[in-house]
């Protein structure tokens, strides 16, 4: 694996940054977005997805201004993809702030898993194991490594590596979230945590999310065909 840049190599942290990455992804947020967004390329720039979204987060631009740019050279259904992904950062928050519950619950769930693994030596070596990138699973422990050196990862690896972490691993959820929380750049309690809530099984009830060899081999230009991988997701409970 390419050693991965650091976080200022990537997202520099100025309005004059975001907006030169906003004009250089505008010409591709139509049909080429729309085709290419699921393929990740490995750390580093990825010129197939707008990467704007640590900008989003901390409000250094805003989503207006990015579905005004878009619109303003493509089409609202040559672009409809994107503006899509634009305003589910939205919605889930607007579903969250709806729901406060839904947030205290998950961090009381992840105290206790907390101390759960406190309690677990072997549980607290898996845990360990997997935030720092040696499960021997080549596609995680590679995606581990490039989110905490550079603070992203593209949105198709991170289900995949939420999927790894809860069906194959066997790690508690939450503690997986909260793995993201502290080390993404563009980290949002809604995003994050319903995120890996729908992977779980719990946001959408009887829906989860499998990472599937083929499917990561696919769409990582056969960079990875890991094996191992569970076979089955059931939902790690029902709510």
């Amino acid at each position: 694996m390419t050693e991965p840049p650091e976080p200022l190599e990537l997202f520099a942290p100025t309005r004059a940054a975001a907006l030169a990455r906003l004009a250089d992804f505008v010409p591709r947020a139509g049909r080429t977005y729309a085709a290419e967004r699921n393929a990740d390329s490995g750390p580093g720039r990825k010129h197939n997805v707008s990467m704007l979204s640590p900008y989003l987060r901390h409000r250094i631009i805003s989503e207006r201004e990015v579905i005004a740019a878009v619109l303003a050279e493509h089409g609202p259904n040559q672009a409809e993809k994107f503006i899509q992904e634009v305003f589910w950062r939205t919605y889930w928050k607007g579903w969250l702030q709806m729901r406060p519950a839904v947030w205290r619950d998950f961090l009381a769930e992840r105290d206790t898993d907390r101390e759960r693994v406190a309690a677990n030596s072997g549980l607290a070596r898996a845990l360990a194991d997997a935030a720092s990138g040696r499960t021997g699973i080549d596609c995680f422990d590679d995606w581990a490594r490039e989110l905490v050196t550079t603070g992203y990862l593209h949105n198709h690896a991170r289900m995949w590596f939420a999927s790894i972490w809860i069906f194959t691993l066997k790690l508690p959820w939450t503690l997986g979230a909260d793995f993201f929380l502290r080390h993404l750049l563009d980290a949002d309690p809604a995003s994050n945590t319903l995120g890996w809530r729908w992977v779980a099984g719990i946001q959408t009830r009887g829906k989860t999310y499998l990472a599937r060899a083929d499917n990561i081999e696919k769409y990582t230009d056969g960079r990875y065909r890991p094996t191992g991988l569970a076979e089955h997701a059931d939902p790690v409970r029902d709510e």
